[in-house]
């Protein structure tokens, strides 16, 4: 398992008129956490693209608790539980600076052939890069 805290800073534009943080935005904050996440591991999308591999999401799904606001200093919590195949999901978290919990969600992504557009195996060398995460796969 490989989890990361990644901080965000809420910005005013991405505040409702009533200054609570768009719901849409924490989709955003899961894609900023986990591609730092994957520039940890020594890559990017950038780089898979360049590969010949993309990562269409599949699934996403948020739970909300209790709304982050402007200027908020948020801890996006970015977990890889299992080695990735054909798939790959993350799980989240986000904490408000005091520790308290205001979101959970995931997302599954596909990996896919950018020529064929169809779904692949996660390339040998992403694996390779994930190992030492994963040593028992």
């Amino acid at each position: 398992m490989i989890t990361r805290d990644i901080p965000i800073r809420v910005r005013y534009y991405e505040t409702d008129c009533m200054g609570i943080v768009h719901h849409s935005n924490y989709v955003r904050y899961y894609e900023t956490a986990r591609t730092e996440m994957l520039r940890e591991f020594g890559t990017t999308y950038q780089e898979m693209e360049r590969e010949g591999v993309m990562l269409p999401v599949l699934d996403v799904q948020s739970h909300y608790i209790t709304p982050a606001y402007d200027d908020d200093l948020l801890t996006v919590r970015v977990t890889l539980a299992e080695p990735p195949r054909v798939k790959m999901r993350f799980d989240y978290e986000i904490f408000r600076e005091n520790g308290e919990l205001i979101n959970t969600g995931s997302v599954t992504l596909a990996f896919m052939n950018s020529t064929t557009r169809r779904a692949c195996r996660a390339p040998k060398y992403f694996l390779e890069l994930l190992k030492p995460y994963f040593p028992e796969h």
